[in-house]
């Protein structure tokens, strides 16, 4: 089969049209569903709040991946969507797998490296707070946004300039770089995606993972006490420590099985593809609802429960053990005290 044919044609190396009407069509149209309807919920809920977060560069760079995330799901899953309605039937032209392509890796490399940004960003704000105040708020966060947008765009259009090729992948409905090919610039491009991919993942890791450790130690050292710490890092910190672990989740699998058909050492398997795709699709899917679930307000409002009912719980046990006289016991003491023809005095009534 020619080149021009493996980049856009539903068969090359995949599975035929009839194994592809096995697959459902439940799995695109939930995470359709529930991708843009997380991230509408997730930007109104962050546009509304802005006069208590005041646009600082950390919710700017998690209102750019809201409008990424929901932006591009919304774009690419009409496409998707359209060959599961024609029962695997209607087959991407040449044009339309392109633009599927670039819109996937667009997408899934915009994200990674905003949630980068976020981690280097509390990264910044909790290990080098003098450096991170002195360097201009306003524009740095719509600066980073820009180049994240645009070095993702640049990685996309790569099979575009003739580094590498798009190929249509089972079950027919997405398109993606060609790693699978064992051809020199598809190879090179593979290594090029899956290398900045890795480092993206590690260098978020390494951030975030910074961050909870150095909150960590200055609570246990006593460097900060809990009353004058901010909530502020607390409650980000959580945030990117799940976003963080989703993330890894999501995006680890997609980029080991690119770097591994790069070097040979996986084989091509189309429904490990699919389920890694989908699995970096998730991310995106799941990032707002993360954000939703796990604002600020919501945080305080579960910790303000938490002490509440442990507060409740530990002036009941303290009431338990005191010890009160009864009516009947003080009534018998009197008795006694008035028969003995003793004077009732302050001493009497201490002791």
């Amino acid at each position: 089969m020619d080149q021009s044919t493996a980049i856009y044609a539903p068969t090359a190396s995949n599975t035929t049209k009839d194994t592809a009407k096995l697959e459902s069509t439940i799995p695109p149209v939930l995470q359709f569903l529930f991708g843009v309807t997380g991230n509408i919920i997730a930007f109104i809920v962050l546009f509304s709040s802005r006069k208590k977060h005041k646009w600082k560069p950390f919710y700017r760079l998690v209102a750019g991946l809201a409008l990424t995330d929901g932006g591009g799901i919304s774009l690419i899953y009409p496409t998707v969507l359209v060959r599961y309605a024609s029962n695997f039937t209607y087959d991407f032209p040449k044009p339309l797998c392109n633009y599927s392509s670039f819109m996937f890796i667009f997408l899934l490399t915009s994200s990674a490296m905003i949630v980068c940004a976020m981690s280097f960003d509390r990264f910044m704000a909790i290990l080098y707070p003098l450096r991170y105040n002195n360097i201009r708020k306003k524009y740095r966060a719509n600066i980073t946004l820009a180049l994240i947008w645009i070095t993702a765009a640049f990685v996309s259009s790569l099979p575009l300039m003739g580094l590498g090729s798009n190929i249509l992948y089972y079950p027919g409905s997405w398109c993606f770089l060609n790693f699978v090919s064992t051809s020199t610039v598809d190879r090179i491009n593979s290594f090029i995606y899956s290398l900045l991919g890795l480092m993206i993942l590690f260098s978020t890791i390494f951030f975030n993972g910074s961050v909870v450790f150095s909150l960590c130690k200055n609570q246990i050292k006593n460097k900060v006490s809990p009353k004058t710490r901010k909530r502020s890092d607390i409650f980000n910190a959580i945030f990117l420590l799940v976003l963080v672990s989703v993330f890894a989740a999501c995006w680890a699998p997609l980029m080991v099985v690119i770097f591994g058909n790069a070097t040979k050492l996986i084989f091509e398997d189309d429904s490990v593809d699919l389920l890694a795709v989908r699995l970096s699709i998730t991310n995106s899917i799941v990032d707002p609802w993360i954000y939703i679930l796990l604002r600020r307000e919501h945080l305080i409002a579960i910790t303000r429960k938490f002490e509440n009912m442990f507060g409740k719980i530990s002036f009941a046990a303290s009431s338990s053990h005191d010890v009160i006289p009864s009516t009947d016991a003080r009534q018998k003491s009197l008795e006694n005290t008035m028969s003995s023809g003793k004077t009732l005095s302050t001493d009497n009534l201490t002791n």
